[in-house]
């Protein structure tokens, strides 16, 4: 769980990060009464199951219940590790170009 310490106005506000259904029962109602009709309820209600639906063809070992008791940042280590296993010869390839084109792009 990722926590950050923030200071406000002479008071020390700590920030602790929400698990997925946490952010689901708090963040996405906040969103949906800020933006009213720009972002709709439909829309918001189907972000997080098709994120979650996804992960679950990716990982099969997960359960509906393993991913609303998870910390975002137990997804984002998850989807990383993934990437790493996956497509570690294409980022062998990328880090190499890219910074070539840096040194290459007139400054």
């Amino acid at each position: 769980m990722r926590v950050k310490t923030v200071k406000v106005a002479e008071k020390t506000v700590t920030v602790r990060e929400l698990k997925i259904k946490e952010i689901k029962e708090t963040v996405i109602p906040l969103i949906t009464e800020a933006f009213g009709e720009n972002i709709t309820n439909k829309q918001l209600d189907e972000l997080i199951p098709f994120l979650q639906e996804n992960l679950l063809k990716l990982f099969p070992e997960l359960t509906q219940e393993d991913l609303d008791e998870a910390y975002m940042s137990q997804i984002e280590e998850l989807v990383e590790a993934w990437l790493d296993v996956n497509f570690f010869g294409v980022k062998k390839i990328i880090k190499p170009l890219l910074s070539f084109s840096q040194q290459v792009t007139p400054k």
